[in-house]
């Protein structure tokens, strides 16, 4: 019969979790592109907006601002809650938007519409 040494479990359960930790880190770094709070300027057809959204425990945001760009549009801006479903579009000025909800649950993420017909950017 075989024994097998106290260290050596302890290796193989070091190396298996290890192993887990790797493989989930390429998953959690490919979330963050379409995650709150991932603020950067964006370029679509409609022009350059900067699109950011975020979480101060107690209330959820997500705002639309024109950067450059010919459209003369209204911004729009919502928000992805934890639950799934999406706040009402709130239409903004032409240089602006911003939606906002109460709640101790941090929302998923940020939407941003440079103009009406413009595609959806997620942050």
């Amino acid at each position: 019969m075989a024994t097998i040494s106290l260290s050596s479990v302890r290796k193989s359960m070091a190396a298996a979790g290890l192993t887990a930790l790797v493989a989930v880190t390429p998953l959690l770094a490919a979330t963050d592109a379409q995650a709150l709070g991932n603020n950067r300027t964006v370029s679509r057809s409609c022009g350059s907006n900067y699109v950011g959204s975020g979480f101060n425990g107690t209330q959820n945001w997500a705002q639309t601002k024109k950067v450059s760009g010919t459209c003369a549009g209204r911004l729009s801006a919502a928000l992805i809650r934890s639950d799934g479903y999406w706040t009402t579009r709130v239409y903004g000025t032409s240089t602006s938007a911003y939606a906002s909800y109460n709640s101790t649950y941090k929302g998923r993420n940020g939407l941003h519409w440079g103009c009406d017909n413009c595609n959806v950017t997620y942050s």
